[in-house]
């Protein structure tokens, strides 16, 4: 028995079956090529990169070739004309816009973010002319412009002895001037009448300001170890930066610059060339301590950067002197103990009193030009200060490990009214009370040049007993007949190291005390409180 069994091919295949089938098998092709076949955007994307390539690599390169001499002409016509505009706008534009515009375009950026700090805020010097001054001081200020050619003592008496009294208007235009206002003749004239100078102080001036142009090197400095004849040697008889920085000080306190006219422009000038030729620039910093000796490095530099600082407040238009006291203040942050926050005798010293006073000072004197300060370095300097102050602040130590005295106080209180203690500070009240009742020492012309600032600036009834002492003083001890006359003998602490020209320099200095600078704690409306 047998079973029958079919299969698929026992079953034929119609036309219609095949056909069925070869679009089945058409359909999944066409799906399976849609899917593999790339996005419109993936299209578009491929197509405008090929344009791109095609733009950079071909069409580019030859329009450019054909191009190339317009090009060329095109990029010299815009340089000369953007020279021609920048030009035009320093001749145009007032001096403040042109010195910030200066400054934008030619100062490197330091590495650390410069701040302001907190001391007094000052203006740009402006022509007193721009001021409202009453009738009778704009003649004074028009006879001291003729007279102050001819320093004479007959002349200068003569002025002197002009009835004026000052109104409180005129010490509101030397304070919109700013805190060197007083260094005008108009200033000086003014000034001296509010605050006590007199004839014989001004004729003292006058007298030390001949002698220093006298020994002027031929090179425009001044040497500790060459004061002329007759006059007593310093032992740091290399340290030329130093002697000569204290000798411009002087001039400079009583307004006399490199461009303004008189007897003194010369020397000023060349003073000033020879520390900007002696200066020393590395990485922004300017170091302008030069050939010095033994412990006097940061002394220099302080000094030095006074200098530079003052000169450019009192003529802001000199570009080389601004950028000068740029790098100075630059080098004065570098050298800062990064732990007590002072200076001394090198740069990462641990700090002293003495020097840290000198420093401060050139940042001061910076801030009246406009320098920025960075407020680390302030900050810094404040810690240190809180380490060597005494009796809760009246007092200053040299070191943290020292005991106080009065010369380190006058200079830890000075620095103490230019970081922002308020006048009705007790400590500063008691420190100040404390330098009055010691009063002027004789033999110690670093702490009358100190504490004669700090007594000046608190004003108040301080201030006349103190003048009237340390004003007879200087005058009476000047030397008044041989080849040394106007300066004074060195006596005191410090004066074996800088000889006649430190004790000259530092009696000047004392004596332009009425207007080197308007007082700290002034109010317009009554200056002695």
């Amino acid at each position: 028995m047998s079973t029958n069994k079919t299969s698929s091919s026992d079953f034929p295949i119609t036309v219609d079956d095949r056909e069925s089938v070869m679009q089945n098998v058409a359909s999944r092709r066409k799906a399976r090529r849609r899917r593999d076949a790339p996005a419109v955007w993936q299209l578009w994307i491929s197509r405008r990169a090929a344009a791109i390539h095609q733009f950079v690599t071909t069409t580019l390169p030859t329009w450019i070739r054909y191009h190339r001499q317009h090009l060329i002409t095109g990029v010299m016509s815009f340089m000369l004309h953007l020279v021609i505009a920048l030009v035009m706008t320093f001749y145009i534009l007032p001096s403040a816009a042109t010195d910030g515009l200066y400054t934008l375009l030619v100062t490197p950026v330091p590495d650390r973010e410069p701040e302001f700090v907190e001391l007094t805020e000052v203006v740009q010097p402006e022509l007193l002319e721009d001021h409202n001054l009453n009738s009778t001081l704009q003649q004074v200020a028009e006879v001291i412009d003729e007279t102050s050619r001819d320093v004479s003592a007959l002349d200068m008496a003569r002025d002197m002895e002009l009835e004026i009294v000052p109104v409180e208007s005129d010490f509101e235009a030397l304070a919109k001037v700013g805190e060197l206002g007083g260094r005008s003749g108009f200033g000086r004239q003014a000034l001296l009448q509010k605050y006590g100078g007199s004839v014989e102080s001004e004729k003292a001036v006058n007298a030390g300001l001949h002698w220093l142009q006298e020994i002027q090197h031929g090179d425009g400095s001044w040497s500790f170890g060459d004061p002329g004849p007759s006059a007593s040697p310093g032992a740091l008889g290399t340290t030329d930066m130093g002697a000569t920085a204290m000798a411009l000080l002087c001039f400079l306190g009583s307004g006399h610059t490199h461009r303004s006219s008189g007897p003194w422009q010369v020397t000023v000038r060349t003073g000033l060339d020879y520390l900007t030729e002696n200066a020393s620039i590395e990485r922004g910093a300017g170091d302008l301590r030069g050939d010095y000796q033994g412990n006097a490095g940061m002394y220099v530099q302080g000094i030095a950067a006074i200098c530079v600082c003052e000169a450019h407040v009192l003529e802001p238009r000199d570009r080389k002197l601004t950028r000068l006291a740029r790098q100075a203040v630059r080098f004065i942050q570098d050298a800062q103990n990064r732990k007590d926050g002072g200076w001394r005798y090198k740069p990462g010293d641990s700090g002293d009193t003495s020097v840290v006073g000198w420093q401060l000072m050139a940042l001061q004197s910076a801030k009246c030009g406009g320098i920025p300060v960075s407020s680390k370095t302030m900050q810094g300097a404040r810690q240190f200060l809180d380490s060597v102050e005494a009796d809760d602040g009246a007092q200053y130590r040299y070191r943290p490990q020292s005991n106080a005295n009065e010369t380190m106080t006058s200079v830890g209180l000075l620095c103490r009214m230019y970081m922002g203690w308020r006048r009705s500070n007790d400590a500063l009240e008691r420190g100040v009370a404390g330098l009055s009742a010691i009063g002027p020492i004789r033999n110690n012309i670093y702490y009358n040049y100190y504490a004669t600032q700090v007594i000046h600036h608190f004003g108040g009834d301080y201030w006349p007993k103190w003048n009237a002492e340390m004003r007879k003083h200087l005058v009476s001890t000047q030397i008044q007949d041989g080849p040394a006359t106007g300066s004074w003998q060195a006596r005191g602490p410090h004066s074996a190291a800088g000889g006649q020209i430190y004790q000259t320099a530092l009696s000047l200095l004392t004596l332009e005390i009425y207007y080197r600078h308007l007082p700290i704690y002034r109010e317009l409306q009554n200056t002695d409180k």
